[in-house]
């Protein structure tokens, strides 16, 4: 029996010592995976800084714990992307048709669709300043521009090529109709599109709103109360000489009068006017459909731009057979817009009394009152206000845009207003036009009436805070008139 003993005892040491490492191999294999998961969840996490340092504490300490917090943020991601994704293609033409109805809604002019890293961003161009949309994910993007150009009839294969085209959209609710432009150009990060919304509602402008001041107003309604004569909107490209146009038309455009205008294209839609859009393949011309309209017993004439002395000599002629004709033009200032008529060879006399209001604009960003800061004036503040055609104080203070901005504002600014000079013909500027003097003379002769010119309408809305010094000097130039 002794013997026996002594015999088991190596064995159950043998099979105690296999038992131990069993248990230390199988140690060994957790505490392996268990960092070896720690590091791959590391090199895959969506964590960065002091979170993904922590999640590594974790990751060690309370293993799927810190596993989870490193791979919670690629989680989400993956589940946005399932959300977010369309199960076919009626799908993305049920959201083209929603953005086309958030951009009629907010008074948009311009839609962009543009591929950005890891997507694609849906942009608003709003009162000059473009805003974004929504963000969707690089798929969906790709669908919308497809759809868009499905809609406007382009080859959706095609992505390396410009394309144009163009299409009409109907608003589900309100029934109203646009007409969009489509533009698209192949960019290195992927495709890009860009819509112009034409034909919007005119009931978005209003002569209260777009930077006049009430006197300004006041004087421009008693003109437009005239049934004849020439009323002009001069200005550079993208002055908002239009918009401002159409402004003057919402006065006056009621159902008791004929109103007819010519554009090229139209871009507002007036309720109570015919409105002609250019199409020269067709030959419809500005002045072939300014003959064809005097023909039509019209009350208002509006003409989207006179740009030939053939446009302005009919439109010259309207004005003197008893209708009222708003159109736009090219020129600097108002002295600058009557020095242009004067040269086209209409006859002074018939000019001085055809032309009743000339107005001169420029479009500035606004700031927005609730952050805008409030510093001392610059040296380039001093030296705009020095001008001698300024008739405004130099201010203590004039105000800035703010660095962050706030939830009232984009960048600290709110939209776009207009700066202007509004000149009413009076006996004394008829006599100019007919005599032919020199702009210098107008320009002294008008300073000493009181004439508010554009430099004075700006430093006026400097001033008040309402503007930027920097914006002002990228409209006027430092040392110009």
């Amino acid at each position: 029996m002794a013997n026996q003993s002594t015999a088991t005892r190596p064995m159950r040491l043998q099979t105690l010592i296999t038992s131990q490492s069993l248990a230390l191999l199988g140690d060994a294999a957790v505490l392996f995976a268990w960092m070896t998961a720690a590091v791959l969840c590391d090199r895959g996490s969506g964590l960065a800084g002091a979170h993904r340092a922590w999640a590594n504490v974790f990751s060690l300490v309370a293993g799927p714990v810190g596993w989870t917090l490193h791979l919670a943020p690629r989680l989400w991601e993956w589940i946005k992307s399932l959300r977010n994704t369309e199960p076919d293609s009626a799908g993305y033409e049920r959201t083209a048709h929603g953005i086309m109805a958030a951009a009629l809604e907010r008074g948009a002019s311009d839609i962009h669709i543009e591929a950005k890293e890891g997507g694609y961003a849906v942009r608003f161009r709003q009162v000059g300043l473009l805003r974004e949309h929504m963000k969707v994910h690089r798929r969906a993007g790709e669908m919308l521009v497809s759809v868009f150009k499905v809609f406007a009839e382009l080859n959706t294969a095609e992505k390396n090529q410009l394309q144009d085209g163009r299409f009409r959209w109907t608003d589900p609710k309100s029934g109203h109709v646009l007409d969009v432009r489509v533009s698209t150009s192949p960019a290195l990060s992927g495709e890009k599109m860009a819509l112009r919304l034409l034909n919007r509602p005119a009931s978005l402008l209003n002569l209260n709103k777009i930077g006049l001041g009430p006197a300004a107003c006041e004087a421009i309604r008693r003109h437009l109360r005239q049934p004849e004569g020439l009323v002009l909107v001069a200005g550079p490209t993208g002055s908002g000489k239009t918009s401002t146009s159409y402004a003057l038309l919402q006065e006056v455009s009621v159902p008791s009068v004929n109103t007819v205008t010519i554009e090229d294209p139209v871009e507002y839609a007036l309720p109570n006017a015919t409105q002609i859009g250019i199409n020269p393949k067709m030959g419809v011309t500005f002045e072939s459909s300014l003959r064809t309209v005097l023909r039509q017993d019209p009350n208002i004439i509006f003409v989207g731009e006179m740009r030939d002395p053939e446009s302005f000599k009919i439109g010259v002629r309207a004005a003197m057979s008893g209708h009222l004709v708003i159109s736009t033009m090219h020129a600097r200032d108002t002295v600058g817009a009557l020095t242009t008529l004067r040269n086209l060879g209409i006859d002074p006399q018939v000019l001085g009394a055809a032309v009743r209001l000339l107005i001169s604009q420029r479009l500035v960003r606004e700031l927005c009152p609730a952050c805008r800061v409030w510093s001392p004036p610059d040296q380039d503040t001093v030296e705009f206000f020095s001008h001698p055609s300024c008739r405004v104080a130099l201010p203590d203070r004039v105000a800035s845009p703010s660095p962050t901005g706030c939830a009232k504002c984009e960048q600290g600014f709110v939209g776009r207003v207009g700066v202007f000079e509004i000149m009413r013909i009076d006996s004394r500027i008829r006599t100019w036009v007919v005599n032919g003097g020199a702009e210098d003379e107008l320009r002294q002769s008008l300073a000493a009436g009181g004439f508010v010119d554009l430099r004075s309408d700006t430093c006026e809305k400097l001033a008040a805070g309402q503007i930027w010094i920097d914006d002002a000097v990228r409209a006027l130039g430092m040392h110009e008139g």
